[in-house]
């Protein structure tokens, strides 16, 4: 396996690993719990964990490691007689979780590297195991996504909130929730929102519905954290909220960007990007088709 950072177990021994399965100075699997994309010391709150199995490596398995951005107690949420059943299984906490809860079969090691690249997620590797123990699997994912939250949550403390982007001060609970969900969409069902949420956009600003504008900028901005940086979401949603006379042709050329980057499209993509700098009067940084224009 590729160099990978590991989280640290809290102990007082310089340098100790975490070891999944383990609580500091406890024995645990001989299986190191690696971070091949993201950091443990600035996680995502959102990574996928994939095994090998250990008698046949072509096979490979995955789950998806949440943390949710709020925190959610169940309970409040079942019928009141169902309530205790929750509380005695330990359940009424949801804020972190994982599904599958045991590994699924996958392709390869590339197309889950593949995903985690184009969902924006952290990529933890779990190690040899064997992947038709279930039961096993279940512990261990259980133990890693216990982990995988105690690094977010010291992360998230550490924070100094005058360092974070202005927009989070605006965010609310209701934004934190359609974070969560963004992270689950493909970036096919991402775009489709975002068309959406730009087309009440431009209805609200042309109402003057200041309230529902703002709001819908705001979903835009946080859909588009889990899109590629070269979708350039921010002007997207710059685009959709503006009043000039160009604001509304603009967003469509930006959203008409977007789909053209999602299919491959460069030259379609090169063809909107010169209308938007006719509008413009700027270059779009890092265009994905530099070099087109010599291709034969």
């Amino acid at each position: 396996m590729p160099d990978s950072a590991t989280s640290k177990c809290q102990t007082s021994e310089p340098g100790a690993k975490y070891v999944a399965g383990q609580s500091c100075g406890r024995p645990g699997p001989d299986m190191d719990l690696k971070f091949e994309m993201g950091s443990p010391n600035s996680p995502r709150g959102h990574a996928l964990v994939y095994f090998t199995d250990a008698s046949d490596p072509s096979k490979i398995g995955a789950s998806y490691i949440v943390v949710l951005p709020v925190n959610v107690d169940i309970a409040k949420y079942v019928p009141p007689f169902l309530a205790g059943q929750i509380e005695s299984i330990g359940g009424s906490d949801m804020s972190s979780f994982s599904f599958p809860p045991a590994p699924e079969p996958v392709n390869s090691v590339k197309q889950v590297r593949a995903i985690a690249e184009i969902r924006h997620d952290d990529l933890l590797f779990g190690g040899a195991r064997r992947l038709d123990n279930a039961v096993d699997l279940m512990g261990l994912v259980g133990e890693i996504t216990a982990e995988y939250r105690r690094l977010y949550d010291a992360f998230a403390e550490s924070l100094n909130p005058d360092d974070a982007p202005a927009l989070a001060a605006d965010e609310d609970e209701q934004t934190g929730v359609d974070n969560f969900l963004y992270g689950l969409m493909s970036q096919s069902d991402l775009l489709k929102e975002v068309t959406n949420l730009v087309g009440k956009l431009r209805y609200a600003v042309e109402g003057g519905d200041k309230a529902t504008a703002e709001e819908c900028e705001l979903r835009i901005r946080a859909a588009g954290r889990h899109m590629p940086d070269n979708r350039r979401a921010d002007l997207l949603a710059d685009a959709a909220a503006g009043r000039g006379p160009d604001a509304e042709e603009l967003a469509r050329l930006y959203v008409e960007r977007a789909y053209g980057l999602l299919r491959e499209d460069y030259r379609a993509v090169k063809g909107v990007e010169d209308r938007i700098r006719q509008l413009t009067g700027t270059e779009l940084p890092g265009r994905p088709f530099e070099g087109l224009d010599s291709e034969p």
